[in-house]
């Protein structure tokens, strides 16, 4: 079979190198010899066992040939300077290459090559400039990044970073002319690329009012990007659900046989793993020059890699193509990949794997032995409750996947998640948590062990030490959105003994700066904070869902904590204000509209919040201190 898949992936591996060269020419790269071309740069920061950023960057890209190979001696390079031409020092890069542990029935095998270095010893707070270089002479276009400012006495500067989930790609990884058939030892007309939305996030309603046919942007999933580059971030979260190559997102083994019709087998998984290709190449104008750090969510569950060649005997969690593609800091727990930590000025940020947790989607929950959960209180203690890391540590940031908090129709909150995390968020004292799965925005008001503690409209400034953790989820990142639930019946029935009354009765409408429902004053749609019919995940009793994996059940539940709604795409810009031991630093999240409708304007700022603290006074007491 790998022969035959093989094969037939000539006309594929050159299609997906028309891709990589153009992007590569139009960043000013120049290829050699061997007809190789390097695309999908991307920057990732280099933490110490500690979170303690090194003065170093790690820096990833794709080789990509017409062929689908390498030259045997091929030979890879990050020259560093201080300016464009101006390479004073030289890092050989390794070069990777990922391949699928088996051949996909129907689809393309995989064959990819990465090139992976990390620039090490740099000084803090400095702009280097660097280029790709490969022994046959091709030369990638100059980019550069700005280290982290030194820890020490002087107050750190203020600085912005940028967050959103579940993005996707607007573009689908195949040749126009052909798509893969039934048959995998060949490639067969099939009058166009793959159906919309299979394996990309063209699937947008019709009554979408931003990216339906008739909306302000077709694009949202490459326009974010471009938006958040505006922001000057000095990096950026996504916090689960990258790319999109397995669009079936229920982690089982991957199968495109029926790929042309959207449906998978029961059992299986549809992959694609030219999405990634074309997903590395449309955030290269932003990650080439600013770190990406990625939480992992359930689409990025790939079961065709073997997870052995870069962890070791572990479980299998489908990880395995994601730590060959990507940089993942390697100081959390040493079977979860995706969980680590750093810091930033006076910031602390976790990544955490809620695969791991899910009560939703079960085929990843506890694969960590509670690993994931035994260093996420060390950390959480360390920061919060020894004298000189507190000192250092104003606000943590945990960014992740599956919602603890949420009101969707589609997922809700999950109950797994919510019930490991909230204590720990909450004892804690953990200020902001990002969160994806849900496509859209959703911001809660402060809640401590399960509860809100009070009301915090736009405008608000909160005071995480007293009022607890504001949880945001950012999953409009460019899939398809989901909608707030419905109006309390059958299909979202409230709680036992919980009668629906007044706005209660209607359907979940948005909640935004600016927001009028359509219809004017008598719109039926409900816009408080309170939401009888929304419903949690709980993790018993297991059901074999339709598609073959292992799920939670849905309990309904009443809740009084929705502050923000909005239901298209968006992303967050976090603005941090360190300040001196003693006075008052803030974290302020900006939720930013992309084209929303009617603004005349590329995005719109639709909700704005304030995290205050004391700088250097964020230690919370051991137990039984208190």
């Amino acid at each position: 079979m790998l022969k035959a898949v093989m094969a037939g992936a000539g006309g594929y591996a050159y299609a997906q190198f028309q891709l990589a060269d153009a992007a590569f020419a139009a960043g000013g790269g120049k290829a050699g010899r061997a007809g190789v071309v390097v695309s999908g740069r991307h920057l990732s920061f280099v933490p110490r066992a500690d979170g303690v950023l090194r003065p170093a960057m790690a820096v990833t890209a794709q080789l990509v040939s017409k062929t689908g190979a390498l030259p045997r001696k091929l030979r890879a390079f990050v020259d560093v300077g201080a300016a464009p031409g101006q390479y004073g020092s030289r890092v050989e890069a390794a070069i990777e290459h990922l391949v699928g542990q088996y051949a996909i029935p129907g689809g393309p095998i995989g064959s990819q090559f990465y090139l992976k270095a990390t620039v090490d010893g740099l000084l803090p707070g400095t702009v280097y400039h660097y280029r790709i270089r490969l022994s046959d002479g091709t030369v990638s276009g100059d980019a550069h990044f700005t280290t982290a400012a030194a820890r020490g006495s002087a107050v750190p500067p203020p600085f912005t970073f940028t967050a959103f989930a579940d993005v996707g790609t607007n573009t689908a990884p195949t040749d126009p002319r052909y798509a893969w058939g039934q048959n995998p030892s060949s490639v067969v007309a099939a009058g166009g690329t793959w159906p919309a939305g299979v394996f990309d996030d063209n699937a947008y309603l019709p009554d979408d009012p931003v990216a339906g046919p008739h909306g302000t942007d077709q694009r949202p999933a490459l326009t974010q990007t471009m938006l958040m580059a505006t922001q000057r971030p000095v990096f950026t979260l996504l916090a689960g659900d990258i790319c999109y190559a397995n669009p079936s997102g229920s982690g089982l083994p991957a199968d495109d046989t029926t790929a042309l019709t959207r449906i998978a087998p029961k059992g299986k998984n549809l992959y694609n793993p030219y999405v990634w290709d074309v997903f590395l190449q449309q955030i290269e104008p932003l990650a080439a020059y600013t770190p990406w750090m990625f939480a992992t969510g359930n689409h990025d569950m790939e079961p065709i890699y073997g997870d052995t060649k870069f962890l070791g005997d572990s479980p299998t969690h489908g990880y395995g193509g994601l730590v060959g593609r990507l940089d993942f800091p390697a100081n959390g727990p040493k079977t979860c990949p995706s969980v680590y930590r750093f810091g930033y000025g006076n910031i602390g940020v976790i990544s955490i794997d809620a695969n791991d947790l899910s009560a939703e989607l079960q085929t990843n929950t506890g694969y960590s032995g509670g690993a994931q959960l035994s260093w996420l209180k060390r950390t959480l203690r360390e920061w919060r409750t020894e004298a000189e890391r507190a000192k250092d540590i104003d606000f943590i940031v945990a960014f992740l996947h599956h919602c603890a908090y949420s009101t969707t129709d589609n997922h809700a909150s999950d109950g797994g998640v919510r019930d490991a995390l909230d204590p720990l968020f909450s004892r804690y004292e953990v200020d902001l948590v990002v969160q994806g799965h849900n496509h859209l925005l959703e911001r809660t008001d402060p809640i401590r062990y399960g509860k809100r503690t009070r009301s915090a409209p736009d405008g608000s400034t909160i005071h995480p030490a007293k009022d607890g953790v504001t949880y945001l989820c950012v999953g409009s990142g460019g899939r398809p959105r989901y909608p707030f639930r419905q109006a309390p019946g059958p299909s979202a029935p409230p709680p036992p003994d919980v009668t629906p009354a007044g706005p209660q009765m209607l359907p979940a409408g948005q909640r935004y700066r600016g927001y009028r429902p359509p219809g004017g004053p008598n719109a039926v749609e409900n816009n408080t904070e309170n939401i009888v019919n929304s419903y949690v995940w709980a993790t018993e009793p297991i059901k074999i869902r339709p598609a073959g994996h292992p799920g939670g059940t849905r309990i309904p539940e009443v809740i009084d904590w929705s502050q923000v709604r909005y239901d298209d795409y968006a992303f967050i810009a976090v603005d941090v204000v360190p300040a001196a031991r003693g006075a008052r630093t803030t974290l302020t999240v900006r939720s930013l509209a992309d084209a929303l409708p009617g603004s005349k304007r590329p995005y719109k700022e639709i909700d704005r919040i304030t995290l205050a603290r004391t700088a250097g006074h964020g230690a919370v007491p051991e137990p039984g201190e208190e």
